[in-house]
């Protein structure tokens, strides 16, 4: 297919905000490949940047997002938000960001929100570490949480507790990791 086409199917597709990037793919004719197609189920975005990446126009190579876009249905689990969560979307708030959270065996990051694609019908392993200058805290929404906050597993340096995902949708936890003696954390629930 000439660059020319190429270019009016890729502006289509965009244009009609149609998620063609999954069953399209075209061979050019200088030298094949594919590119429509091969990012993942984000549309508009990924593979299907206009004359970006890919076998485009017989340029070789391979786009970067090709099949595995966060979002393509093989996330396992753990997409970034962009609307192609097929589990459950899990908020995770880290109160003032004062720990170090690592959710269903994904990086530890001390931002104060994550926005996590989780499995639906799963247990979800979610690991704290206190930052310098405070200690581990209580998880709340979790499996252990009977209203008054989940202490989790310790183990050594860090806690594990577990949430329980339902089907689908959303969902929301949170943890606070207070001053080195126990005070800071709030008494209000953060997912309201």
């Amino acid at each position: 297919m000439n660059a020319r086409r190429l270019s009016s199917l890729v502006i289509t597709c965009l244009a009609l905000t149609v998620a063609c990037n999954n069953n399209t793919s075209t061979t050019d004719s200088g030298g094949g490949g594919n590119d429509s197609g091969s990012g993942g189920n984000d549309s508009g975005s990924g593979g299907n940047d206009s004359g970006s990446g890919g076998n485009d126009s017989g340029s070789g190579g391979n786009d970067a997002a090709s099949g595995n876009d966060a979002a393509s249905g093989n996330d396992m689990g753990m997409a970034s938000v962009d609307g192609g969560c097929n589990g459950v979307l899990l908020t995770v708030h880290n109160y003032l960001a004062w720990c170090s959270v690592a959710v269903n065996g994904g990086a530890a990051s001390s931002d104060a929100t994550q926005v996590v694609c989780v499995p639906g019908n799963m247990s979800i392993s979610l690991v704290e570490t206190a930052l310098s200058g405070f200690q581990l805290g209580d998880w709340h929404h979790t499996m252990g949480d009977t209203g008054s906050g989940d202490p989790g597993t310790v183990s050594g340096a860090m806690s594990t507790a577990v949430f329980m995902s339902g089907a689908s949708g959303t969902a929301c936890v949170w943890v606070c990791c207070p001053f080195t003696g126990g005070s800071g954390c709030p008494t209000a629930d953060q997912c309201t």
